[in-house]
């Protein structure tokens, strides 16, 4: 599998193809995301929508992934969302986020989610947000 980030100015051309996917990860009940902010990041070059598929294939699954810079002037890359079918076949494109984080300068790279994926991740030290609404 390979990714293929989307420049800024075709998202909203590649948008269809990877908001179908992108969709079931913000309908989930514990997400925050809404589908327009991930577009809108994306648009303005503050996010990056990233395709994943079979080298020369089409993509099976899409990411939203995000560079923040910290007040120490330290980078962490955040994966704010990736969805997508047989999620087993392309689980190893995270090392390639990780590769892409490091070039950029990040030094974590860092994610929210289920409390089952830390079985998998073990190199990845995993915690939980707790969230009321009020």
């Amino acid at each position: 599998m390979i990714l293929t980030p989307v420049p800024a100015d075709q998202v909203d051309a590649i948008w269809p193809v990877a908001e179908p996917w992108l969709a079931r990860v913000c309908d989930r009940p514990e997400s925050d995301l809404t589908l327009e902010g991930l577009r809108a990041l994306c648009r303005a070059g503050e996010g990056q929508l990233v395709l994943i598929g079979p080298a020369g294939g089409a993509p099976v699954a899409a990411g939203v992934t995000q560079v923040r810079q910290h007040r120490d002037e330290s980078r962490s890359c955040w994966v704010l969302a990736v969805g997508g079918g047989g999620a087993r076949a392309w689980r190893h494109t995270l090392a390639l986020i990780e590769a892409g984080a490091r070039r950029l300068g990040c030094a974590t790279v860092e994610f929210a989610g289920r409390s089952g994926w830390a079985g998998l991740l073990p190199d990845y030290d995993s915690y939980t947000h707790f969230r009321k609404a009020l």
